[in-house]
């Protein structure tokens, strides 16, 4: 399992859009399709937070995607 104590800030839906430039409905697909970590916030029946340094890193693999394709 992965050392979660590492990954950094922990971020709601909001917060994540702010850093991925995408909306709501393009974070919960990213979830969704398993491109973006997510986890669930224990005790409550709705809801995740993913952590900053993955959408750095999907921000990055989407960035590089983009210069190979050039």
């Amino acid at each position: 399992m992965e050392d979660l104590k590492n990954k950094g800030r922990r971020l709601n839906w909001r917060q994540a859009c702010e850093i991925l430039g995408c909306g709501k409905t393009k974070f919960y697909a990213l979830v969704n399709s398993g491109k973006l970590p997510a986890y669930d916030i224990h005790g409550k029946k709705r809801g995740f937070w993913v952590y900053e340094t993955d959408c750095t890193s999907l921000i990055v693999k989407r960035n590089f995607g983009e210069i190979v394709k050039q």
